[in-house]
C-alpha cells in the first residue's frame, strides 16, 4: 500500500510540471518577475523571493528544470524633486535555482549597497548553460516580497511577472539589442493603463509607479483621472522618470481629504461610526502615459509603458500594499532600460 500511495505521489507531481501555455488566465509565472519596490539598509529592508516552479529533475545529460536567475536591483539616487532621481543605477548578481527551488534574500545583503536604498527590482530567468547574460524562455517563476518600513511595520506585494512567447528554453533576446523587450515578441507586452481600484484620502498611502519606456532620464508624462466616492471626475498629470514612491497627497491635492471634502461626495460613504454620515472621503483613479520625452524635449513615444503599486511608504505606521490594476490593451513599446 506504501508503494501504491509513493506512484500516486509522484504522478501528482509531474502532473503538475505541465507546459506554461496550459495554465488558467490570470496571475501566472513567468520568465521575468518584476518587484516593484525595493528598501535596502539598516533602517529599512525588504525580503525578495523567487521560486522556480518547474519540477522536472535534472539527468546525467541535462540540467532539467533548473535555471539561472539574473537580479536586477535597481538603486535610485534622489534629486531635487521625488518625482525625477538623477539616475536609477543598477547591482546585479546571479543565483542558481534548481527544480522547485525557492530562494528569499535580504535585500540589505543581497544588493550590497551601502546606506539606506530604494527602488525596484527586475529578476529574469537565463540559461544556466550559456554565457552570462543569456536570457532565456522559462515561465516558470514566481515570487513576492515583503517590505520593511522605517516605522517597523511591513506587507507584502506580489512580483509582476511576464511571460515569453519564444519557445521554452529558448534564448528571448530576438532583436540582440541586450534588453527585456515587452514588445509581444520577447516577452508579453505591459498593460496599455493602470487602475488604483480606491484609496483613502487620509490613509497616507503611497503611488509606486516604474518606467518602461526610454532611459533613466527619459521623462513620462502621465494622465491621472480620477473619480471620488460620488463618481465627480477630476484629473491631474504628473511627469517623472525612472520610478518614484510618494504620497499621493504629495502627487496632487486632488487625492487629499481636505480637498475631496470640498466637491460633491456621497454623505454615506466611508461611514467609520455607523451614524449614517461619511467620515473620510475615497475615490479611484486610472493612470495612462501620454508622453515619454527624452531630456532635451525630443518625443519618444506618445503613449509610454508604466508598472505600479500601492504602499503604505517608509514612515506610516499603516500597513498594506498591492499591486496596480491592468487594463486588458497592452503596450509594446515598454522594455527595461539598462542590461
Amino acid at each position: 500500500m506504501q508503494r501504491s500511495h509513493s506512484l500516486i505521489a509522484l504522478a501528482c507531481l509531474a502532473s503538475l510540471s505541465v507546459a506554461p501555455d496550459a495554465l488558467a488566465g490570470g496571475r501566472n509565472p513567468g520568465s521575468v518577475l518584476i518587484y516593484p519596490v525595493h528598501r535596502s539598509g539598516p533602517t529599512m529592508f525588504s525580503i525578495v523571493s523567487v521560486t522556480n516552479t518547474n519540477l522536472n529533475p535534472a539527468t546525467p545529460v541535462s540540467l532539467g528544470g533548473s535555471t539561472n536567475v539574473h537580479y536586477e536591483y535597481v538603486n535610485v539616487t534622489p534629486g531635487s524633486t521625488p518625482f525625477m532621481p538623477l539616475n536609477c543605477v543598477i547591482f546585479d548578481r546571479i543565483e542558481f535555482l534548481t527544480p522547485a527551488d525557492t530562494l528569499s534574500v535580504l535585500t540589505t545583503c543581497h544588493n550590497a549597497v551601502a546606506g539606506n536604498i530604494e527602488g525596484y527590482v527586475v529578476v529574469t530567468a537565463e540559461d544556466p548553460a550559456a554565457v552570462y547574460g543569456t536570457a532565456w524562455s522559462f515561465d516558470y517563476l514566481v515570487g513576492s516580497e515583503i517590505v520593511i518600513s522605517a516605522s517597523g511595520v511591513g506587507y507584502s506585494i506580489n512580483a509582476i511577472p511576464f511571460s515569453s512567447p519564444v519557445a521554452s528554453m529558448q534564448p528571448t533576446d530576438l532583436d540582440g539589442d541586450d534588453k527585456l523587450d515587452f514588445d509581444g515578441n520577447e516577452y508579453e507586452g505591459i498593460a496599455d493603463y493602470l487602475i488604483v481600484d480606491s484609496f483613502v484620502a487620509a490613509a497616507s498611502s503611497q503611488l509606486t509607479l516604474i518606467n518602461l519606456t526610454g532611459g533613466d532620464q527619459d521623462k513620462n508624462t502621465v494622465l491621472m483621472s480620477i473619480w471620488n466616492d460620488n463618481e465627480f471626475p477630476l484629473s491631474t498629470t504628473l511627469a517623472f522618470n525612472c520610478w518614484f514612491d510618494q504620497p499621493l497627497s504629495r502627487i496632487s491635492p486632488l487625492f487629499s481629504n481636505a480637498f475631496l471634502a470640498t466637491v460633491p461626495n456621497d454623505p454615506r460613504e466611508l461611514d467609520l461610526n455607523c451614524d449614517g454620515t461619511g467620515d473620510i472621503e475615497t475615490g479611484w483613479a486610472i493612470i495612462d502615459s501620454i508622453d515619454v520625452s527624452e531630456p532635451g524635449g525630443g518625443t519618444i513615444a506618445t503613449d509610454g509603458a508604466v508598472l505600479g503599486a500601492i504602499t503604505t511608504g517608509p514612515f506610516t505606521a499603516l500597513s498594506g500594499g498591492r499591486l496596480l490594476w491592468e487594463s486588458e490593451n497592452v503596450q509594446t513599446n515598454g522594455a527595461f532600460f539598462n542590461r
